[in-house]
């Protein structure tokens, strides 16, 4: 346990696992951040990726999700999505992470957002800038994935609460979180929340996402 004046507690966005264990196949839920909150992977350090100082100052939760992968913020202009099923395909982690975010692609070029590609392990890039991180993690047929797609944060926060990652994608770079990062309204699509909500929706309800890997 870690001991610390600033305490770790785990961190589950939303009750999509509570309805696998209570029997369904498939679960989802989409929705803004309402809160500003730093969330760690399973296995990173609070002191190698989190201004602690700055957190406890103001008052900024710092929780642990169950899935590995890097630290991440969460905050109001950040769409989470969280997607939890059955599967029967062993091990391949990435490749389950990879087929949402394909459907994540296709919902948003229907919006017509062009130019995303999948990068590193499971980043989503908009002209090789980062829109989107996931984690994904298994427990014996259960998978549960995580998503933050930044829609219109202020990205001072990023700077503000996270240091940079002493591991990171080749295709970043070295660029500091406001050069790697950006947004749907950054990028200048003016498209709001609950368009993009709905249009996640639409293609998440068809099937699980990992059904034909």
């Amino acid at each position: 346990m870690e001991k610390s004046s600033h305490p770790i507690e785990m961190y589950i966005y939303d009750q999509v696992l509570t309805k696998i264990h209570s029997g369904s196949d498939y679960s989802f839920s989409i929705y803004e951040a309402e809160r500003t909150e730093v969330i760690l992977g399973r296995s990173r350090k609070k002191e190698k990726d989190v201004y602690v100082q700055n957190c406890t100052a103001d008052n900024i939760p710092i929780l642990r999700r169950i899935g590995g992968g890097g630290t991440v913020l969460l905050s109001k202009g950040i769409i989470v999505i969280s997607i939890a099923g059955k599967t029967f395909f062993p091990y391949r982690l990435k490749e389950h992470m990879n087929a949402v975010n394909r459907v994540i692609i296709t919902s948003l070029n229907r919006l017509g957002i062009d130019n995303l590609s999948i990068k590193g392990i499971s980043d989503l890039a908009l002209d090789n800038k980062k829109i989107l991180g996931s984690s994904l993690s298994r427990k014996r047929d259960i998978v549960l994935y995580q998503g933050s797609l930044l829609l219109s944060p202020d990205f001072k926060l990023f700077d503000q609460y996270l240091k940079h990652p002493d591991r990171e994608p080749d295709y970043r770079e070295g660029r500091a979180h406001r050069d790697f990062l950006t947004s749907l309204r950054k990028e200048g699509c003016k498209i709001n929340k609950n368009r993009v909500i709905s249009a996640l929706r639409e293609e998440l309800i068809k099937r699980i996402p990992w059904s034909q890997l």
